[in-house]
């Protein structure tokens, strides 16, 4: 091999800057996972680093000290950004080089090119957000009549996701993961007599599970929108919800499913990634939702809560995906909790302010807009991180 070039989008570079690689004891970034890949398994798909020991690690480590990846975005992404990774591998047999080339478009599993010198092997379609929103229900009625439809295959799908997140919180809150601000929040809440609050617990248990899949752990997290973290922030609280006030199981499944589609919603409006953080704000204004529904809310009162939080949290840049994260999400689950709350006591945002609309479906809109205007933001975050970076001689340019 005589060098691996990655090309992706600027926020799947940002997000993949500082995070943590599972089974490399703290190794973080995309150059250590490139070099882990060469020994993967790929049948193994998303969960291609489940199986990593260090004799694996070791190998990557000499590929990484042979300077033979590079890294970079694409820096020609002016407008709305779309998930898009290339990568470029130089190699020799047999005294002649070769160059294979694959890109993945939209999705992280979506494969749209694969080229090996000049020839084409495969060439896919690309997942078109404006055919996927097209497909989507258009209205929040819409979603609550399919969560109650569900069959029984369907909630078990969701609730395993469920469990799977909850999983990771309660390793989270077990081990030394990240800057340990689910033990840290923990240990505050019993010091001061709130531990059992259900905003206090809900904020807990969503840094606990952040802090485990940005430090490491090895543990599935189930995703929504394409997001892990939002996974966490979308699903953990109504879990937490749940429990305490020991929901039936097909109530909490429609509650996690309406969180689910929501955020799909919101994601359909604002990218895959952009400057705002999804996990606050995205998968904040779905857990908002499914919790007021899990409450026996009205769709009046999930359209306040959704609006209470968009009033209170919108805003929140992603400077990347990385320990710190866990402040985030941790916000985003207490807010969601709380908006949900103050929902169901009757409190409502007026429409005249800022990007509030009396449907939330057209706030969710007005928060796409917000986030397309950003690309000038995003920029200048991805400067500062490469300036740090080069500081700290850990970027390859």
């Amino acid at each position: 091999m005589q060098q691996i070039q990655i090309e992706s989008d600027r926020d799947v570079y940002k997000n993949a800057f500082a995070v943590t690689i599972p089974g490399t004891d703290g190794q973080k970034g995309m150059e250590i996972a490139a070099a882990i890949g060469f020994y993967c398994n790929p049948n193994k798909k998303l969960n291609l680093f489940k199986d990593i020991n260090m004799n694996i690690v070791k190998k990557a480590n000499e590929i990484l000290d042979s300077g033979k990846i590079v890294i970079n975005y694409l820096k020609k992404q002016k407008k709305k950004p779309q998930l898009d990774i290339q990568v470029t591998l130089k190699y020799k047999i047999k005294d002649k080089f070769h160059i294979s080339y694959v890109r993945l478009q939209d999705e992280h599993d979506n494969i749209t090119l694969i080229q090996v010198n000049d020839e084409k092997l495969y060439e896919g379609s690309r997942r078109l957000e404006a055919f996927e929103r097209e497909e989507f229900p258009e209205t929040i009625e819409e979603m609550i009549k399919i969560v109650k439809s569900m069959s029984l295959t369907e909630k078990e799908l969701v609730y395993e996701g469920i469990l799977m997140n909850k999983a990771v919180a309660e390793e989270g809150l077990k081990e030394d993961y990240g800057q340990n601000i689910g033990k840290a929040l923990h240990i505050m809440a019993k010091t001061y007599g709130i531990e059992h609050s259900l905003i206090m617990q809900g904020r807990i248990k969503a840094a606990a599970a952040a802090d485990a899949r940005m430090g490491g752990c090895n543990l599935p997290v189930m995703s929504t929108s394409g997001s892990g973290n939002q996974g966490i922030t979308a699903l953990v609280p109504i879990s937490v919800i749940g429990e305490l006030k020991e929901a039936s199981y097909d109530k909490i499944c429609e509650a996690a499913l309406l969180s689910h589609l929501i955020t799909k919603m919101t994601h359909l409006y604002s990218t895959h990634l952009s400057a705002l953080c999804g996990c606050a704000i995205k998968a904040g204004i779905g857990a908002t939702a499914g919790i007021t529904y899990l409450l026996n809310g009205s769709l009046e009162q999930i359209h306040n809560a959704i609006n209470l939080l968009a009033a209170n949290i919108t805003g929140i840049i992603c400077d990347g995906a990385k320990a710190g994260c866990a402040l985030k999400l941790s916000t985003a689950a207490g807010v969601a909790l709380e908006s949900a709350l103050m929902a169901l006591e009757g409190i409502k945002i007026p429409s005249d302010n800022g990007i509030i609309f009396p449907r939330a479906e057209d706030t969710i809109k007005a928060i796409g807009k917000i986030s397309d205007s950003m690309v000038e933001t995003d920029y200048v975050i991805l400067e500062i991180i490469q300036q740090k970076a080069m500081k700290n001689r850990k970027y390859i340019s």
